[in-house]
């Protein structure tokens, strides 16, 4: 059985003074760009797992496009070893899920799952997409940002 899973950076967040981090909310700029990555996410994610951020939380709100988003707190400051166990508990129950966090731990994923640099840092709402066949190996499928969608082809 194929799984999928898309690591996938929140928006560009706003920085109000009094804020604290956690509940900082996403830019208008975030809105635009999520626009994009929507359309290009094909095929669509069955769930969303997002960190408790609300950017976060926002960010997978404005691509799930009514599917399922699910809050996992352990994502909000989570290394490498804890999310993976999110992924691999949450994966015993879907198959194709997007997982919304933040750097520097998208980042250290996707390279670290690629096997390869793909990013110094993935940027606000880039997308790394994986595939994995049974218990084999994560194989990055595709990787994009939305100032590559907003370029003119």
């Amino acid at each position: 059985m194929a799984q999928r899973i898309w690591l996938i950076r929140h928006g560009k967040s706003s920085r109000p003074v009094g804020v604290i981090d956690h509940e900082r909310p996403l830019s208008a700029r975030a809105n635009n760009d999520a626009a994009l990555i929507r359309a290009w996410l094909k095929p669509r994610p069955a769930v969303f797992v997002a960190s408790t951020a609300r950017r976060a939380i926002e960010t997978a709100e404005l691509l799930a496009d009514n599917r399922p988003v699910q809050p996992e707190e352990a994502l909000y400051q989570a290394g490498d070893e804890e999310f993976l166990a999110v992924v691999e508990a949450t994966l015993a129950d879907a198959e194709d899920v997007a997982f919304v966090a933040h750097n520097p731990t998208i980042t250290s994923l996707v390279n670290r799952l690629a096997g390869r640099l793909v990013a110094d840092s993935v940027p606000t709402l880039g997308v790394a997409a994986f595939r994995r066949e049974g218990e084999g190996k994560w194989q990055l499928a595709d990787y994009v940002a939305p100032k590559q969608l907003r370029q003119p082809r």
